[in-house]
């Protein structure tokens, strides 16, 4: 992560171990060496690192100081070794409140820094905190009581605001370390609107912090707020309902970026707000409704929030200025966005705000899904390090956060504070907006205990919640048998829930349309068929099958073609098939979705995938503008493809709703081959004696088909629905590149 200005001609010295960047020889010559890391591993034992290898032949050659006192070193793991590493063992109980600093002859001395001493019997059962009080809590005499987590901090101090930016603190309050490691103030005639931060002095210095468990903030997240949550509720919220389900795959999910969703709705009085969500009656300039209301009507049944928390890369004092983030940068994980408010300044605001958008949606009958990122923060130093440095995150040898998210911070869910904190703060969300369920980022990088947890809490509140998300495996940062991977997610149980934990399946994704990593490959849809036999079967089967190294129970298998990540999926068929014409891209984009409708599990769908959203071939619009990302409502108009392709999802929705047969109840035998060489056959059974038959011909070539008996066909190249098209019996015709759906007559 160095770099140099190359303009001119440029000479540069880069010693090993040695983070600078020398630019003449004497100066990196000069440098003394010094120790790279030194970590308390346990409450007596110090481990270092060194640039070099060396060689300590004497204990006297290594010193730990408190200050100007010395205690007393009793041994060295490697002593008269050459080596690069070692474990110092001291004479006395280390304490964590307190600065160390270790010194080895001939290297510049290093500040102790605890580490993996967090993960020691000792620290576990002196500092876990089961308590549920921690924040800022409004008492009934009018005073607030604040609670923090530190147990490494030699001294907190509590910095009170009457506004949430620019005006300095009026009162800077110390706070008393109580058990456990929680320090606790509770100041009078403090409550609702007051703003906080807290300073917090460790090994590494004095820094501010705002609460990782504040609830409100002032803008841009640097002050949480104390809250009076009651006052936030909207009028008739205590009538809010959840969506009801009885099974995880009755849903059918629609995912979007709040900015995105209502930023071209013309006659919208919130666009790019969350209170566009509570807008009725929108329409295009064509007269097509748009919105909440197009939703009702496309069928499908919960909105998939990108993230919504408080995020850090989008300014909230310049909202008059165009910024665009999908927002996977965690800055205030219990605290609403505030850009997508009307009053960020306020932190009361955003929250009532994202109230009505949960109740502006339950209203239409939809459910709301929020998008969790616990597995990374925007940056290495947050409020979470800045309070318990090295605790919440996971770090290399040498004292580096690992990156295996590739976000430069890996959280550390198997330890016992970070898991409890995601805990609480999904419970709070599902209990506190009245949520239909999360997705989560990443989810590989996060343990098997957290999730079961997490499936616990959140089902404790709302049984029918869906939970799913990322389960890809995620490096070697948690044990391979441990990461709430796809491959070990059959391991979470359930508790009083419909479902457990699902995964989203990248198998039929890139099955049907081609590798996500390769813009130019091919899928069975697009081209390439008896290559991806095996994984549109694993699809259309729930997660099961021999096309990948895991399987799913029950169905908890997210089958999707797009998603915000990675192309849209009409982008994805234009740079693969430049050569087709509209006609044949748009038979293609259906026949995949008819594939994912027939597929047993759970059908997932960004944006617009269904009125052929073009990203104008951004692959990672993460902070691209608004042109890029917005929903053009506009492109749909009876008569215009993107019209036609919306009322064919529409009608795919419908017919899975109608028939349970397709998407959950029974057996499905899968035969390939069964007309032409590529043609395949889906026969689903149900336990009822109830049958359906699916016919699925991804080449451009039309084939005979021999029905055996009486069928309803229900969806075929152009329609779909709960309507019974025509009743076909004998030889049929199965068109190029389309799917057939018929139940026995």
């Amino acid at each position: 992560d160095r770099y140099v200005d190359m303009n001119g001609d440029v000479t540069i010295y880069l010693k090993r171990g040695d983070e600078m960047i020398y630019h003449s020889k004497e100066d990196a010559t000069a440098a003394q060496a010094t120790i790279r890391f030194a970590a308390i591993t346990s409450l007596t034992t110090i481990k270092y690192n060194l640039p070099e290898a060396t060689r300590i032949t004497s204990l006297d050659q290594i010193k730990v100081m408190e200050g100007d006192r010395q205690v007393a070193v009793t041994g060295l793991s490697t002593l008269n070794n050459k080596v690069t590493h070692g474990v110092v063992t001291v004479a006395e109980e280390l304490d964590l409140s307190k600065t160390y600093t270790l010194e080895i002859e001939g290297l510049e001395a290093k500040t102790v820094v605890p580490t993996t001493v967090f993960d020691s019997p000792e620290f576990i059962s002196r500092y876990t905190y089961d308590g549920n009080d921690l924040g800022a809590t409004i008492n009934a005499d009018g005073s607030t009581t604040f609670k923090v987590w530190a147990p490494t901090a030699s001294k907190v101090v509590l910095n009170l605001f009457t506004a949430g930016h620019d005006v300095a603190a009026h009162a800077n309050l110390d706070m008393t370390k109580a058990d456990r490691g929680v320090w606790e103030l509770t100041v009078p005639e403090t409550g609702h609107g007051t703003y906080y931060t807290y300073s917090v002095t460790t090994a590494v210095g004095t820094q501010e912090a705002v609460d990782p468990y504040a609830k409100a903030c002032g803008v841009n997240g640097d002050r949480g707020m104390v809250i009076d949550l009651d006052s936030t509720d909207p009028a008739d919220w205590e009538n809010d309902k959840v969506v009801t389900l009885e099974k995880y795959t009755d849903a059918t999910i629609w995912e979007i970026h709040v900015r995105d969703f209502s930023n071209t709705v013309q006659d919208s009085q919130y666009k790019g707000k969350y209170l566009a969500f509570t807008e009725r009656g929108l329409k295009n300039e064509n007269g097509i409704p748009v919105g909440v209301d197009y939703l009702v009507d496309l069928g499908v049944t919960h909105v998939h929030l990108l993230p919504v928390y408080d995020y850090a890369t989008v300014d909230e004092t310049k909202l008059d200025t165009p910024q665009f983030n999908w927002g996977y940068d965690p800055k205030n994980y219990n605290v609403p966005e505030g850009s997508y408010s009307t009053d960020p300044y306020h932190g009361e605001v955003r929250i009532k705000e994202y109230k009505q958008m949960v109740q502006g949606l339950h209203d239409a009958g939809l459910g709301v899904i929020m998008d969790v990122v616990y597995n990374h923060t925007y940056d290495g130093n947050s409020a979470f390090n800045r309070i318990v440095p090295y605790y919440y995150y996971r770090y290399t040898p040498t004292g580096a956060n690992t990156s295996a998210s590739g976000c430069g911070n890996d959280t550390a869910s198997e330890r016992y504070m970070f898991r409890k904190f995601m805990v609480d703060s999904v419970r709070y969300w599902a209990s506190e907006y009245d949520l239909d369920g999360f997705r989560f980022d990443l989810m590989g990088l996060h343990d098997l205990q957290t999730m079961q947890e997490i499936e616990t809490a959140v089902h404790e509140v709302n049984p029918e919640a869906l939970i799913y998300g990322e389960g890809w495996t995620m490096g070697a940062t948690v044990d391979g048998s441990d990461q709430a991977n796809q491959g070990n997610i059959s391991k979470i149980t359930t508790t009083t829930g419909i479902g457990t934990v699902a995964v989203f399946n990248d198998v039929i994704r890139d099955g049907l349309k081609g590798s996500t990593f390769d813009t130019l490959s091919t899928g069975f849809i697009s081209g390439s068929y008896a290559a991806n036999k095996l994984k549109i079967q694993f699809g259309i089967n729930g997660g099961t099958g021999i096309a990948a190294t895991w399987n799913v129970k029950n169905q908890m298998s997210v089958n999707y073609m797009s998603a915000h990540d990675n192309h849209s999926l009409w982008d994805k068929l234009a740079i693969s098939n430049p050569n087709d014409s509209v006609e044949t891209r748009m038979a293609m984009n259906k026949l995949g979705a008819g594939i994912i409708m027939v597929s047993k599990g759970i059908p997932f769908m960004q944006a617009g995938e269904e009125m052929m959203r073009s990203k104008d071939g951004d692959e990672n619009s993460y902070k691209s503008s608004d042109a890029v990302n917005n929903i053009r409502w506009n492109t749909l108009a009876e008569g215009s493809d993107a019209y036609a392709m919306m009322l064919y999802y529409k009608g795919l929705i419908e017919m899975r709703k109608a028939y349970p047969i397709l998407g959950t109840d029974g057996s499905v035998k899968i035969t390939y081959g069964s007309f032409g060489t590529d043609g395949m056959s889906a026969l689903y059974e149900a336990a009822d004696g109830t049958r359906a038959l699916v016919l699925i011909n991804p080449t451009s070539q039309a084939f005979p088909y021999t029905l055996e008996g009486q069928w309803n066909l229900i969806a075929d190249s152009t329609r779909a629905g709960s309507q019974v098209l025509a009743t076909e019996s004998g030889n049929i015709t199965v068109d190029g590149i389309s799917i057939r759906v018929y139940l026995a007559k």
